[in-house]
């Protein structure tokens, strides 16, 4: 197989990856010069950057319990990504999973109105896929237990609800540009807040931690360039094929290295931004023709944004009617080329060894652990052809 879709990506020029470097050999510069177009884009008075987008958010428990110390308690969807509880472990924090909602993705809205709020810290969002989640319901709980909200957009960039940009729709937000997101940079997490003592409390973590080394920035370059030519269909079979890249692997890891962001990514994130518009709306039209495609498909279920939502759909989210239906449906779409993918491992409540992370005795919750093993994904992202897309209908039609 010489030609294999990536299951999720965006595009990245070597001009930009060199006009970066370029920036930051031979010219000063602080870190709010570099991101003030992403804080203006979101309409955010302060921004940070971390090394990922977990441990940007790490560093916002910590600092969280800075201003609410006592508090130990971090609600979150019981579907996420794996990052997001190695997260709250490695903030020496515990886990309350919420249900989710088994179209949308977001919280069960009659489970978390029941939310167990003893030691409520914050409540953390999802937006998988761009599909944001209804910060008023969320709103409406945390205030009402004096928690926090943190507006996880790792996956949302570029995607609003009721004309709000996703990451603003809490008290502190959160983007990630690690391979497969919105925009790709290899690392990074950045920090988006308006309340000045959670900037505060931001700033005084940010101070302990150290530098990126010399040896690491050179690492970064050295994958930017490599990523720019291999995502191309072309070329994308080369790094698939190589099982120890654990390409599209998600693990849970609490001991993921902090660090300060190197500079080469900061320079970069601001001339992919020019780009986010345009790429955003190629997935939305290629999820567009996959929905249209796979309507009234009797095994496949997309998945429904909510009300007023407008996700950027980084990749297309599809629900099999049964574990065994999805696994056969990936394996098939692979064998064609194409870069299907069940996204995460399965529910937060499935992980190995989580019992003692936990800050309620019952945690399981069925519908996500149902979805973790049903869910399966289509890529979307520029590199998909009218072609690639027509084959991922036909696959899945045929069962």
């Amino acid at each position: 197989m010489f030609r294999f879709v990536a299951p999720a990506g965006a595009p990245l020029h070597i001009s930009e990856i060199l006009q970066s470097l370029d920036v930051t050999l031979f010219k000063k510069g602080t870190a709010e010069e570099s991101l003030r177009p992403l804080a203006d884009a979101v309409n955010a008075r302060h921004i940070f950057v971390a090394s990922s987008g977990r441990a940007a958010l790490s560093l916002i428990l910590r600092s969280m319990s800075r201003l609410r110390p006592g508090c130990t308690s971090v609600a979150l969807p019981a579907y996420t990504c794996y990052t997001v509880p190695a997260a709250v472990v490695r903030a020496g924090l515990r886990m309350n999973p919420v249900e989710v909602d088994p179209l949308s993705l977001d919280f069960s809205p009659s489970h978390l109105e029941r939310l167990d709020a003893e030691g409520l810290l914050c409540i953390v969002t999802s937006n998988l896929f761009g599909f944001m989640n209804d910060a008023n319901r969320i709103r409406a709980v945390a205030q009402a237990h004096g928690a926090f909200i943190i507006d996880d957009a790792a996956q949302a960039l570029g995607s609003t609800r009721g004309g709000c940009p996703a990451g603003m729709q809490g008290d502190v937000g959160i983007y990630s540009f690690g391979r497969g997101k919105a925009l790709a940079a290899m690392e990074g997490g950045v920090i988006v807040t308006n309340s000045d003592d959670i900037a505060a409390a931001i700033a005084q973590e940010l101070e302990g931690l150290p530098p990126a080394s010399a040896v690491h920035s050179l690492w970064v370059l050295f994958q930017l360039l490599a990523y720019s030519v291999l995502l191309h269909p072309r070329a994308y079979w080369i790094p698939n094929s190589l099982p120890f890249l654990k390409l599209g692997t998600t693990e849970f890891d609490p001991g993921f290295p902090d660090f300060r962001l190197p500079r080469i990514v900061r320079e970069l994130l601001p001339r992919l931004m020019e780009r986010l518009a345009a790429m955003n709306q190629v997935r939305r039209s290629n999820a567009a023709m996959l929905r249209a495609g796979l309507k009234d498909h009797p095994d496949f279920a997309a998945l429904q944004p909510g009300e007023d939502c407008v996700p950027n759909f980084i990749r297309f989210p599809l629900l099999a009617r049964d574990a065994a239906t999805r696994d056969r449906a990936v394996q098939r779409l692979r064998k064609a080329g194409i870069g299907a993918s069940v996204l995460y491992p399965g529910a937060v409540c499935d992980i190995d060894g989580i019992t003692p992370h936990m800050a309620v005795a019952g945690f399981h919750r069925p519908v996500a652990e149902t979805i973790g093993r049903c869910l399966l994904t289509l890529p979307t992202h520029p590199f998909v052809s009218q072609q690639d897309l027509a084959g991922m209908i036909e696959v899945l039609s045929r069962f």
